[in-house]
């Protein structure tokens, strides 16, 4: 065989590999742009990175899958997500180049390609974010969506992973997926379920009318803002479960607790996440600019939220407890789920009891904070203080009852400087210590891992063997 021939049996079978997971070849033509590398791929559609034949201009193509290009309803849905992007203008939405259709005659359309991270990823990477960040990422969102309903659009999905924070500085922000937006006319024969028979949307973040089918307006968005500043807030939705049809009685029935209970919050954050939230849409903020308008004056105003002046830098210990599943256990039945919800609640009261700030908590991990003083002698006690308290934590989730075997915690301390806001309950904001990916170890822990940091200077009596970070 010759190096040609060598060459092109390459091409075919990466050719083939391609086709058979669905993606296009680099160099396929999607009208005047040239497709480049595939990028993701979503419900209906895969994403595309390309530049434009003539001009360079760089772009991402969303291409309808081939799978479902013959569907009536899919190609319905893709049409009015073109049509709703076109509607509006603005520069938090994202912006549409091209409408067209493939050789295949599946439909495509190529939009500005952006450059960063989902607010999603943002939040999972800083846990819980700083008030000036939230009223920083809020703004554009919330004007983005005040345009939206101002042409009569409900975006109805507005969660962290259809937020992009783009790497360009100033940082922007764009509001994505307008795949489920519903116009606001009314659609009296239009059927609530989706050809699979779900319910349009995301269950975690849908307000109680559009669980349940009813009329909506521009309300069911505030509501999916509430959640979403809840999350931002205190690094956890606000409701926690597993089982979709629980999650849905939840928001159905069930208030959510005020922020404040998880994390150090003014009560004025906690009166603008519960108003968002409210069962009956008449008794949230009518629109997203009232909405702006309290978040801001919750905060503190656009002066205190947009100063670049960081916040003081100060010792801290934490105690660091992490819910791994053992076994495969991808699947979380109701026994795990409980173990899981049973470790986190019973952390939590006990680092609070033993005076930590709970500065993160999601839907596996606690980090409690405690400031050090600035005498070495004290500072040193408080060091111990924490072993301490990690090692009688431990204890006390190794004896709780009905344990299931597939879960194992792992509870580790660590010293190091944290960004804080002064107070009566000083609030944390970042800072190395709060970045437990760290200096946290990948593997299981079996009894106290504590770090150099947080046993220098301390008698081997101490309750936890000290291991070097990685």
């Amino acid at each position: 065989m010759t190096d040609d021939d060598e060459a092109e049996t390459r091409t075919f079978l990466y050719s083939e590999r391609l086709a058979a997971r669905g993606e296009l070849p680099p160099g396929t033509l999607a009208g005047e742009y040239i497709l480049e590398e595939f990028i993701a791929r979503g419900g209906c559609g895969a994403v595309y990175s390309a530049r434009h034949s003539r001009s360079g201009r760089r772009a991402a193509v969303k291409v309808l899958n081939e799978a479902v290009a013959h569907s009536p309803r899919v190609l319905e849905r893709f049409a009015r997500e073109i049509e709703v992007l076109r509607r509006i203008s603005h520069p938090s939405i994202i912006e549409i180049y091209e409408v067209d259709k493939l050789d295949d005659h599946r439909p495509f359309y190529a939009m500005e390609r952006l450059e960063g991270q989902t607010l999603d990823a943002f939040i999972r990477a800083e846990t819980r974010l700083a008030l000036r960040d939230v009223l920083e990422l809020m703004e554009p969102v919330c004007a983005a969506l005040g345009a939206a309903h101002a042409a009569g659009i409900i975006h109805r999905d507005v969660k962290a992973s259809n937020i992009f924070i783009c790497s360009s500085q100033p940082r922007t922000v764009k509001l994505l997926d307008f795949g489920i937006a519903k116009m606001l006319a009314p659609e009296e024969s239009s059927t609530w379920l989706t050809t699979a028979g779900r319910m349009p949307g995301t269950p975690s973040i849908m307000a109680p009318e559009q669980i349940l089918g009813g009329p909506i307006d521009a309300r069911v968005d505030i509501y999916a803002l509430g959640v979403l500043l809840h999350r931002m807030l205190v690094g956890r939705l606000p409701f926690h479960t597993h089982d979709t049809d629980e999650m849905v009685r939840k928001h159905l029935e069930e208030m959510p607790l005020p922020p404040s209970v998880r994390v150090p919050l003014p009560p004025e954050l906690d009166a603008v996440v519960l108003r968002c939230m409210e069962k009956q849409r008449e008794r949230r903020y009518s629109s997203v600019e009232e909405l702006m308008r309290a978040l801001g004056e919750a905060i503190g105003g656009p002066s205190s939220s947009v100063s670049s002046r960081p916040e003081p830098r100060m010792p801290a210990v934490a105690v660091y407890l992490e819910v791994r599943t053992r076994g495969g256990a991808d699947e979380l039945d109701d026994a795990l789920v409980a173990d899981i919800g049973q470790v986190l609640d019973l952390s939590e009261a006990q680092l609070a009891r033993a005076g930590f700030i709970l500065a993160s908590i999601t839907g596996n991990e606690v980090l409690g904070v405690r400031l050090l003083p600035s005498s070495a002698i004290e500072e040193r006690r408080e060091r111990r203080a924490a072993l301490d308290a990690a090692a009688a934590l431990h204890e006390m989730l190794v004896q709780r009852p009905d344990a299931d075997a597939r879960v194992h915690v792992n509870v580790c301390v660590h010293a190091d400087e944290v960004q804080a806001r002064p107070g009566p309950q000083p609030e944390i904001t970042g800072g190395a210590l709060m970045n437990a990916g760290q200096w946290a170890p990948p593997g299981e822990v079996h009894g106290v891992f504590a770090t150099p940091s947080a046993t220098a200077g301390l008698t081997s009596s101490t309750p936890a063997d000290p291991t070097p970070v990685r």
